[in-house]
């Protein structure tokens, strides 16, 4: 099986925000990136011109400059969910930067083992694909200390490098990387100040994982990088965000699984003894102290509530902290660290011993109905997924290693039992005990001792299973692989995930130690079939019928699950708005189905079959160009682009002190001198040629109109990208002016507008007074509000959020559906004449179609679509009272509008 490279817009979005932002930089070649044996990156854009184009940038992509963080330092940001494809969109960000400006030098550090193994595990699966697109595959390598040769090329060669490398490579003195005294210096210098003599872009992944602290900074400065590109889900340093994909928005867009929550919590337990050490403090002068969650009496509520201790010390007696009669001789005998596996401990007079954040109780009942509902879940997908070419993979968290490698572990033992009962359920036969060992695939490292761990460095030096647990995702994905249920301890949700992971379960002897956004994102990624395509739903699939579903299984509340999950949420973005919503399924149950009506009487009204028959007509679109228009606009616009001046800008610092492991200076200015730059026409005409599409001949026309030469000559390459952008926008805005739609005589047929829809979607708004349905399913808080003062104006005769059937086909692919559909009934201020409005309505958070924070391009050019397509089925405010309105932001805008309309028709009458 070999992976399918996709070219998806979003990942296309974020690739291009990073090379936007080196616009009129010089294209680095032999000649002038080449320096005594060593091939640099050269940076020739000044502070202020990347600062431009950084601001163009986020303008762009509707990002605020407060929220930018907009900063002087060498540091880009890049924010995208878990599962969407950060690894290839820096990988082909990489290519990108040496097609278009000739830089060579990358180094991708990585925060662990895991995270290595991804990326070169991805340029091995796509470097085909990527090669057969570019034209070239950079050399890249896995930094080795044993190997310098590869360094040494790393530094010399003309073609593009990757060096990808850990902190631990070169974060100590000792390393040898930073030893002055071998025999194999290069050039007589330490091989980190070499590496920094090629100014390399630092591809930061995961920065937020040690690569931030005082002495990392200082390590990763002496590979004095030309510009650091920092690649998360979760920053926790933001310099210069160019472009963020939140959880939301991956959610909303498809971009991810849909998620589900199992949720496994006991419930009226205050009877049990459970007890759990939550905090451990030392003091300088006296002996540690912990907390304890236990079952306490609350003299407010009258009953037990499990909560947090008073701090506690040697000696205390539990009985009195909690006025509980059930902890009589939990007195604390000591607390400690223990020597060998340098945990808190908390040990009772009554020989009980607690570890730090477990709980004492019996988790069997627990972690038995775990992993029945995750095996439940996991055959319900099962078949289904088979039909369509998909296998299906299950994965189990667990904390102690020892409950399932033993032959008597807790979580094997109850594995085995549950899997035995769910397949004889489902398929009413029993499996045998080779079955049901085939299935399972456990993933632990073991040491050179024999005792099994989930340590890295045991990882990395037991291959066998190492490469199993990162190299083999393919081979799981085979329906000849047997396995089917993956167990791992936590440590595996870092760096690893798998497109067909479906459902995962955590089980856990206390709350969970991986966090909430790491935990389902093992499993985020949208699936792949038996030939490594990726499958996605369809627009109009049934809600909770998705191939594309994550189920989650923890054990403790729902409520519990996702208040952690957005409290990560809000740490990261502020807001927990920024979340993917999630599905409550308590215990298996079904998924609440709610019953959206019709309401027959408006629905058979002759004001919504007018108005449906009005609307429902079918189109279709031919597009043709009118080259000599496209030459003619394109040119005029550039003729008036204006070029900021090519510089050199020279910085004057004076050195306070040097010291070995840094330096301190002081800024005392710095000035700049314009600088001109010789080209061949043809030179701009291939450039343009290539960025745009254009034939050379038609690329020629266009050149042989310009009358700025001096704007040329200011800065070519700069030129050549504001002139490319230019001709790009005319050739969009001109296949949309020529386009035409024609009406099929197909129409949408009214019946499919169904008397009783089902769903499962938790963002329902009753619209019961004037709506065609007595509920909408909103998809945003704009449309929530619209339809709720839609519902309750006077004047509104009914209105429809448009069904997903209702598709208008486009010509850049796909189709597009508006919002809503209202009727008006207004009546005139001069006589009583009443008159039937109609009106269809696109919202958006704006009213303004070229906002760009608001609209993206593909939007606004579905919205002039939609203009074109209604025009032709006879939508005209003059002739007939209905109207096209988009983008509209709020009810209180499109009524405005529609008086104003409606008053100057009154007049022409």
């Amino acid at each position: 099986m070999a992976f399918k490279l996709e070219q998806l817009p979003y990942q296309e979005k974020a690739i291009q925000s990073v090379v936007d932002v080196f616009k009129g930089q010089e294209k680095n070649t032999f000649d002038n990136a080449c320096h005594y044996g060593v091939r640099s990156n050269i940076g020739t854009l000044s502070q202020e011109e990347i600062q431009e184009n950084i601001k163009e940038v986020i303008s762009r992509n509707g990002i605020p400059e407060e929220m930018a963080q907009l900063s002087t330092d060498n540091d880009l940001c890049i924010e995208m969910e878990t599962g969407t494809g950060k690894t290839l969109v820096y990988l082909k960000t990489i290519f990108e930067l040496y097609k278009e400006y000739g830089f060579t030098k990358f180094i991708i550090l990585v925060p662990s083992v895991p995270i290595r193994e991804g990326v070169i595990s991805t340029l091995k699966d796509f470097g085909d694909q990527l090669e057969e697109i570019y034209g070239f595959i950079p050399d890249y390598f896995e930094y080795d200390s044993d190997d310098l040769n590869r360094v040494r090329s790393f530094i010399e060669e003309q073609h593009p490098q990757i060096m990808i490398m850990t902190l631990q490579s070169f974060n100590k003195d000792d390393n040898i990387l930073n030893r002055e005294q071998r025999e194999d210096l290069f050039n007589n210098i330490p091989y980190i100040e070499a590496i920094g003599k090629t100014q390399p872009f630092i591809i930061m992944d995961e920065p937020q994982e040690g690569m931030d602290t005082e002495n990392s900074q200082e390590r990763i400065a002496k590979l004095n990088p030309l510009y650091k590109l920092r690649y998360s889900a979760t920053h926790k340093v933001m310099k210069n965000l160019l472009y963020r994909l939140t959880p939301h928005d991956a959610y909303e867009e498809g971009l991810v699984k849909k998620i589900e929550v199992f949720s496994v919590a006991e419930k009226n337990d205050e009877a049990t003894l459970k007890l759990e050490v939550t905090r451990v403090r030392t003091r300088e002068n006296g002996d540690p102290q912990a907390k304890l969650n236990a079952w306490r009496w609350s003299k407010s509520k009258e009953a037990y509530d499990f909560k947090e201790t008073p701090w506690l010390t040697a000696g205390d007696s539990l009985f009195e902290a909690t006025d509980n009669v059930s902890y009589q001789g939990f007195e604390i005998d000591r607390i400690y660290k223990d020597i060998r596996d340098q945990q808190f401990k908390v040990k009772f007079t009554n020989d009980i011993e607690l570890v730090e954040k477990e709980q004492t109780k019996d988790f069997s009942g627990i972690f038995r109905e775990q992993l029945y509902w995750l095996i439940w879940s996991h055959f319900q997908k099962r078949d289904k997924l088979r039909e369509q070419g998909i296998k299906c993979l299950s994965l189990i968290f667990i904390d102690k290693v020892d409950n399932y490698i033993k032959e008597d572990g807790l979580v094997r033992q109850l594995f085995e039992e549950e899997y035995a009962k769910v397949y004889q359920e489902e398929y009413g036969e029993k499996p045998t005990k080779e079955h049901i060992e085939k299935v399972q695939g456990s993933y632990f490292a073991k040491t050179t001792k024999g005792d099994y761990t989930d340590n890295e460095y045991s990882m990395s030096v037991n291959s066998e299973i190492y490469d199993r647990i990162l190299n083999d995702k393919e081979a799981l994905l085979n329906f000849d692989d047997p396995i089917e249920f993956i167990f791992s301890h936590s440590a595996l949700g870092v760096g690893w995930d798998n497109p067909n992971v479906f459902n995962i379960a955590t089980l856990n002897h206390s709350y969970s130690e991986i966090k909430k956004r790491q935990e389902i994102g093992r499993g985020l990624r949208i699936c792949v079939n038996q030939d490594g395509q990726r499958v996605y739903d369809e627009d109009d699939v049934e809600e909770g019928n998705e191939l594309n579903l994550l189920t989650v299984v923890p054990n403790e509340t729902y409520e519990s699950f996702v208040s952690q999950y957005q409290e990560q949420i809000k740490e990261s973005f502020g807001t927990a708005d920024a979340g993917a919503e999630t599905r409550h399924t308590h215990k298996g149950d079904k998924v609440s189905e709610k019953t959206i009506h019709r309401n027959n009487e408006l629905y058979e009204s002759k004001s919504f079959e007018e108005f449906w028959d009005r609307l429902a007509r079918k189109t279709n679109y031919t597009v043709s160009f009118d080259e000599e228009q496209l030459v003619e606009k394109a040119t005029e616009r550039i003729n008036h682009l204006t070029i900021p001046e090519y510089e050199v800008e020279t910085r004057r610092n004076r050195i306070q002190e040097l010291h070995s492991d840094q330096l301190e200076d002081e800024y005392l200015g710095s000035t700049s001198k314009k600088l001109k730059k010789f080209f061949a026409p043809i030179d701009i005409v291939e450039e343009l040629s290539e960025n745009t599409g254009l034939s050379y001949n038609t690329t020629m026309a266009i050149v042989s109109g310009l009358a700025n030469e001096t704007e040329i000559a200011k800065n070519p390459p700069r030129f050549v990208q504001e002139a490319s952008r230019i001709i790009n926008q005319v050739e969009m805005e001109e296949m949309v002016r020529v386009m035409q739609y024609d009406t099929t005589g197909e129409q949408f047929d009214i019946s499919a507008l169904k008397e009783k829809v089902k769903t499962h979607s938790e963002n329902i708004k009753p619209t019961p007074k004037r709506g065609i349905y007595n509920k909408i399913v909103y998809d945003s808080k704009v449309e929530k509000e619209f339809a709720g003062y839609a519902d309750n104006d006077d004047e509104v005769v009914c209105f429809l959020k448009l069904p997903d059937f209702y598709k208008i086909p486009i010509p850049t692919g796909g189709t597009y559906n508006p919002d809503f559909g209202v009727v008006i009934r207004k009546r005139g201020i001069k006589s009583d004449k009443e008159t039937e409005l109609h009106f269809i309505i696109e919202t958006k958070n704006t009213n303004d179609i070229d906002d760009p924070s608001a609209i993206s391009e593909s939007e606004r050019m579905k919205i002039k679509c939609a203009q074109k397509h209604f025009e032709a089925i006879g939508i005209n405010l003059e002739i007939n009272y209905a109207s096209f309105k988009g983008p509209i932001k709020d009810w209180k805008t499109f009524v405005s509008e529609s008086d104003i309309e409606y008053e100057a028709l009154q007049e022409q009458e």
